[in-house]
C-alpha cells in the first residue's frame, strides 16, 4: 500500500475532516446518546450514521482540496 503524496498534511482534505468530523460524533454520541433515547428511535439513529457515512463517501469523490498548490 503506498500513501499518497504529502499524506503529512492530509488533515487539509476534505474526506479526513469529515471523517474525524464523524469520529468525534460517535464519540460525543457516548455521553449524548442516553439524553436522545427519548427522541431518537433506534431507526433514526441508524440513518444519521448511514447519511453520514454516504457524505463520507461522496467527499472522497471530489475534489479534495481547493488546490493542489494547498498541500505543498
Amino acid at each position: 500500500m503506498r500513501l499518497i503524496c504529502n499524506w503529512r498534511r492530509c488533515y487539509k482534505l476534505y474526506s479526513v475532516q469529515l471523517g474525524l468530523l464523524i469520529a468525534f460524533f460517535g464519540l460525543a454520541q457516548m455521553e449524548l446518546l442516553p439524553m436522545w433515547e427519548a427522541q431518537l428511535s433506534p431507526k433514526a439513529y441508524a440513518a444519521l450514521n448511514s447519511g453520514l457515512a454516504l457524505v463520507l463517501f461522496i467527499a472522497r469523490l471530489i475534489k479534495q482540496v481547493p488546490d493542489q498548490e494547498a498541500l505543498k
